[in-house]
């Protein structure tokens, strides 16, 4: 009897277990039985690894294959099992050195001439080998860029199957390639011209200020203002202002886009935050995730990064209503039969509407063609609990003539500045500097506890008398009370104030939600 082992892994959700390919070679009637629960794209890989074996001048054994795939109680999908079978099945015939083949992981698609294509998720597929302490991966030289992400890994790339072959054997030497994770540090993350810079939008000071302290310390933000003013604009530039990420949210990213089956992230800097910004005929299953084969949704996307949603009251209310618990726990479970997982989605949720179905309702320079109930009814589209998770809340105007031909506007070099001066505050406080595991990089006020939000928000003698005041004009909430000192706490760590003083407290006032806007969006 003739037996191998080869190591490969599968994808559970969104975890990644390592898979043993257990191969035994019999007397009987030649033939190739695959069991571990292996689904209909594995259970193909039979007749692709005879034809690529084969055509590549290697001897198929002609006796009874029998393949596990251990554990044989988790379900294996993904054309990468191709590589693990063939080389499990010739080194079952040729008996290789068990040691090399212990200490290595294979991933990779085989065609019929047994040429090496590119599998996806691969980016999950070789953290989860790293994680699992394997350092040595042979894999498809189409997918050596996925391994860019990982720090301390041997990759050994290929085009064909006779290649691993000749390698294992001692006949062909492939030349590794050591992976090294390269961010640049704490700071904030490349530019990238699509997405432009704040100094190209005139005006609009008050948004551009309050979009700094939104990336600042992570909070909510919904714009309001007719057409054309900028909103649009001003949200899809965020990503220029945002500190960069560490090392362990870039590999946290990038497997989540993996198993996602995104490739968008692939010509960006590693470091750069995710910016998703969903067409308003999203469905619910994707934007939460989930489908037939449940694959992570735009909230998970959007995990360490931002959320945009532009013409909000466009989406539909139960889609949106579905974004208020993952608000709040940042998390999302998907149960379905035989199934349940919990997808991460930490992000900054930014909005932007209109204040009526035309748009020009209260803008001085257009009249307004909506009457009353059609305000209402639109504005009702988007519920008063939804809005009331969102932090900030600002109105965005027109630019005046001298503002768009006028001087200098400010840019996101001078926004990053002041957030990038916050978050070390907040890192410093929350004793995590220094320590990636943590994910300091993500340490924001808008995440603060009721108990760190009662120790950390110091208010002066003169700011609490205001907050104070506030609190019953306005009559704000108790979640609301605290979501407008943790935005205080971020107004003076744009300063870099220890203390809250009566500046922070007014100007987090001033971003509560309007009164004119709630009117219609409380059902």
């Amino acid at each position: 009897m003739k037996t191998s082992k080869v190591l490969t892994a599968s994808v559970c959700g969104l975890d990644v277990e390592l898979v043993s390919v257990e191969t035994d070679l019999s007397q009987g009637l030649p033939g190739l039985t695959l069991v571990g629960l292996p689904n209909p794209t594995v259970r193909e890989s039979k007749e692709r690894i005879r034809s690529a074996i084969t055509n590549s001048g290697l001897r198929f054994p002609q006796q009874r294959i029998t393949v596990n795939l251990f554990p044989a109680d988790t379900r294996k999908e993904g054309s990468h099992f191709d590589l693990p079978l063939a080389v499990s099945v010739i080194a079952a015939a040729e008996q290789f050195d068990d040691s090399a083949l212990a200490s290595s992981a294979f991933i990779g698609e085989l065609s019929l001439d047994g040429t090496l294509h590119r599998t996806e998720p691969a980016t999950a597929l070789l953290l989860g080998i790293r994680e699992q302490g394997i350092k040595k991966v042979f894999l498809p030289e189409e997918n050596l860029e996925d391994a860019s992400e990982i720090d301390d890994m041997e990759c050994y790339p290929a085009n064909r199957l006779e290649e691993v072959v000749d390698h294992l054997s001692g006949k062909f030497r492939i030349d590794p390639v050591a992976t090294r994770l390269e961010t640049g540090g704490a700071g904030r993350s490349a530019l990238r011209s699509d997405f432009g810079d704040y100094s190209e939008v005139k005006g609009q000071e008050r948004a551009k200020r309050a979009l700094q302290i939104c990336a600042a310390g992570g909070h909510g933000l919904a714009m309001y203002g007719p057409p054309g003013t900028g909103k649009s604009m001003l949200a899809s530039r965020i990503p220029t202002i945002l500190p960069a990420l560490d090392k362990n949210e870039i590999r946290e990213v990038a497997k989540l886009y993996s198993i996602a089956g995104e490739s968008s992230r692939s010509n960006r800097p590693a470091d750069e935050r995710p910016f998703r910004a969903p067409h308003h005929s999203v469905t619910a299953a994707a934007m939460v995730g989930g489908g037939r084969q449940p694959k992570p949704g735009e909230l998970t996307l959007a995990h360490r990064g931002v959320l945009f949603l532009d013409e909000l009251p466009e989406f539909d209310r139960r889609t949106l209503d579905m974004l208020r618990q993952p608000l709040e726990d940042e998390y999302i479970d998907l149960s379905r039969v035989g199934y349940r997982s919990r997808y991460p989605c930490r992000f900054i949720l930014i909005v932007a509407m209109n204040p009526c179905p035309c748009g020009y309702y209260g803008d001085p320079g257009h009249v307004c063609n909506c009457d009353e109930t059609r305000r209402r009814r639109y504005l009702s589209k988007v519920s008063g609990p939804f809005l009331d998770r969102i932090d900030m809340h600002v109105q965005v105007s027109g630019v005046e003539y001298s503002e768009l031909r006028g001087g200098e506007s400010a840019s996101s070099e001078e926004l990053s500045e002041g957030v990038l001066l916050a978050r070390e505050m907040q890192r410093r406080r929350s004793g995590a500097e220094g320590d990636e595991s943590s994910g300091a990089g993500d340490v924001c006020n808008a995440r603060l506890t009721p108990e760190q939000t009662e120790r950390i928000c110091r208010l002066s003698g003169k700011s609490e008398t205001l907050f104070r005041k506030a609190y019953g004009v306005y009559g704000f909430s108790a979640r609301q009370g605290r979501k407008m000192l943790r935005l205080a706490r971020t107004i003076a760590d744009i300063e870099g104030s220890e203390i809250i003083e009566t500046e922070h407290v007014s100007e987090a006032v001033s971003y509560r939600r309007p009164a004119e806007m709630s009117g219609g969006c409380d059902g």
